[in-house]
């Protein structure tokens, strides 16, 4: 199972020092990029929010699992995964070309080992990546209803979705209780509503778990 109770910080980031730098040069990557990648105030945050909620929810990933960030966009979060969790083996899905094209040259660039995968989920879950990961991602791609459907084809026995959401993660998951009966998945964990200290930047994660 997938632990998310740890803080941000609690544990080493793997690669130290040469971490930070590839985040770094990440963020500048991300900044010069003529696509658009984020918006300008996600770029604004990008070391004050977005990059410690994703060091802090790849930190919370067990050891050496087979992961796949659906609808990565710039590669949040499977790109920060597999900079600072070098033993989990990260595979980024994105459908628009010119993010695909940034991704494959970021990964080269910041010599990562993620696999960049072009093409939607409906259409890239009948090929062989169909039910071959341990942990399916997801951030600001689609509401819970929608992204229960993409994201549970490609879960191997015992594997779990984890949704990052924002603070109406409540209604989703309610709204969305008959589209997870469907794509057989039950409700293995969810944030924790109590109030959070100043400084936790760990993310909200529903997680959803095969149902057989």
């Amino acid at each position: 199972k997938v632990e998310h109770g740890e803080s941000y910080g609690k544990r080493e980031e793997a690669g130290g020092a040469p971490s930070q730098e590839r985040l770094e040069a990440y963020a500048g990557l991300l900044r010069a990029s003529p696509h658009n990648l984020l918006s300008a105030k996600a770029l604004a945050e990008l070391e004050s929010r977005h990059f410690p909620e994703s060091v802090a929810f790849a930190q919370s990933l067990p050891p050496s699992v087979r992961l796949l960030d659906v609808g990565t966009g710039g590669g949040l979060p499977g790109v920060v995964i597999s900079i600072v969790r070098p033993d989990i083996e990260v595979h980024l899905m994105e459908a628009t070309a010119k993010k695909v094209r940034f991704l494959e040259e970021i990964t080269v660039s910041l010599g990562l080992a993620a696999t960049v995968h072009h093409g939607r989920a409906e259409e890239l879950a009948r090929t062989a990546l169909r039910g071959s990961f341990d942990v399916v991602t997801a951030r600001a791609v689609a509401p819970l209803d929608r992204l229960a459907g993409w994201c549970a084809p490609y879960l191997r026995p015992g594997g779990q979705v984890l949704a990052i959401k924002g603070e109406q993660w409540v209604a989703e998951l309610e709204a969305a209780a008959s589209a997870l009966r469907m794509a057989g998945l039950r409700v293995a964990s969810r944030p924790d509503a109590r109030p959070r200290e100043d400084g936790d930047r760990r993310p909200l994660v529903v997680a959803l778990e095969r149902a057989d």
